[in-house]
Order: structure tokens, then sequence, then C-alpha cells
């Protein structure tokens, strides 16, 4: 693979308006960034590769906001870019028994806690964001059910964690290149036997388990194909949700035939489980 140089990103406004630029940095295939913590509003620090189209990514990024000042600054070599993410990244316990460790860090866990080893690369998925986070409780709640469909996995994180929580036929899928191979690394650093596929979405197979960390607008669109893939009684965590929208989400995923059993909310973001009946 060719090396790239990375241009940092800095993206900052009002504290009102940071769900909507989360959301848009998501959508337009940011998978991650640094919070800068501002006195005031929000700051964000992100990395976007100089690969061809790149001054369109960046203009595009420029346009999409009114109130939020996107600024530039230097470049990063390819091999520097992974070693300055190491700098804001370390161990994170969630929930109960769930620990995220980045690989290049130790952790001595507690006899009942659960270590996901990540290296997230640059595949969104690191457990620092609550979208993640709160699918992460959900499956602690849940887990362990088989098979398993995640969805869009980024990282693996959700995948390896309910492998941790002791589920075994998992099946992981993402349409991006980029996160398939970082989520089979990551597969592999934990020893789990995860299956990761490029493919936007699943054959319908009956799945007891689907989880899918992606965001509303996709959520409503795959509202039916969710359905499909679950078999009675199946459950379904989804997240990535802002929670002005979660209202949204849950009518089209009832429409299409799934019963909300419970959410969870925090710093507006929202996380659904829900059933397909029997």
């Amino acid at each position: 693979m060719t090396s790239v140089d990375w241009l940092e990103v800095r993206v900052s406004g009002p504290a009102e308006l940071v769900s909507f630029v989360e959301v848009a940095l998501q959508s337009q295939g940011f998978p991650g960034w640094v919070d800068e913590e501002p006195y005031e509003g929000f700051g964000y620090l992100l990395y976007l590769p100089q690969e061809p189209g790149w001054q369109e990514r960046l203009a595009m990024l420029q346009s999409s906001f009114d109130e939020v000042k996107v600024t530039t600054g230097g470049q990063v070599r390819d091999e520097d870019w992974a070693e300055n993410w190491k700098k804001f990244y370390h161990p994170l316990e969630v929930g109960r028994q769930l620990v995220i460790c980045p690989s290049w860090e130790e952790f001595s866990p507690r006899p009942e806690q659960k270590v996901v080893i990540l290296d997230p690369g640059s595949a969104f998925g690191t457990g620092y964001h609550w979208s993640t986070r709160l699918c992460l409780e959900f499956l602690e709640d849940v887990a362990p059910r088989e098979p398993m469909l995640d969805l869009g996995t980024g990282s693996g994180i959700l995948a390896i964690a309910a492998h941790k929580l002791g589920v075994h036929d998992i099946l992981a899928v993402d349409n991006d290149p980029v996160a398939v191979k970082v989520a089979r690394e990551n597969v592999e650093i934990n020893g789990a036997s995860i299956r990761v596929e490029l493919a936007s979405k699943a054959a319908p197979e009956g799945y007891a388990l689907v989880t899918a960390n992606l965001i509303a607008s996709i959520l409503k669109e795959m509202a039916a194909d969710l359905f499909a893939c679950l078999a009675p009684g199946g459950l379904l965590i989804c997240g990535g949700i802002i929670c002005e929208r979660k209202h949204e989400v849950i009518e089209a995923l009832q429409s299409a035939g799934l019963v909300l059993k419970a959410d969870k909310e925090r710093e507006e973001w929202a996380s659904l489980l829900l059933e397909r009946p029997q």
C-alpha cells in the first residue's frame, strides 16, 4: 500500500452543535477524532488522508457548517499518524465487565473483567465515543446469544467484545475495505474466531443478535433489512443516534415490526435495544 500524508484538521464551534457535527463527520467517512476540550464549546482534531480528491473532501467539510470553524494545520507522515493517536488512547473500563485496552498498553484486569485489545487504526470504534459505549453496555446485558451479526463493524470492537462475553458464532461486516482490514487484525490480536467480510449488508439468516452502530438515517433506511436479519425472538442493538432523532429511528424500526425493549442516553447520544417478536 502506498504511503500517504495526513492533514491535521481542527473543527470547533458552540456546544449546542456538537451532536450535529459528530454525525456529519461520521457520515463523511471520518473514523474518529480527538477531543481537545476547549474552554467553551467543543474542539476536535482529526486527520484527513491526502489521497486523490482530498481537496474536494476538505472543501465539502468546510462548507458543511455555518457556525462551525474548520481550519487546517500541518502534515503528518503516514508512519507517524498512528503514533499521534496513542497519546490520547488509554485503557477504558466500560460497564460491569468490559475493558477496552489499546494494543500498546498493559492492563491488569480484575477476575471478572473481559479485556478487548484494540488497535483502532483508521477505523471507527475506539470505545471512547458514547455511541459505542452504550452498545457495549447493552451487549453486557444480553450476551451470549448466537449466531450474531455485527453490521458496520469498524474496528471490530462490538464483535470482539461479544466474543469475550461468550458469543462464538459471529459474522462482522463493513463496506469499507480499511475497516475490514483493521477489524481482521484486531480479531487476530484477541485470538477470536470471528468472520469479517466486506459487505454493505448481510443476507437474512435468522440471527439471534444483531449490532448496528451506524447513524440515524442509515438505521431508518435499513429498518426492514434489520428486521429480516433477525430470528423470531432475536435482539437488535443499535447506536450512533443523536437523541433528537431517537424517536424517528424507533418509529422506523417499530414500523418494520420490531419492539422496543430499552433505550440508553448519554451526552446527546442514544442506543436502542429492540426485539423481533416470536
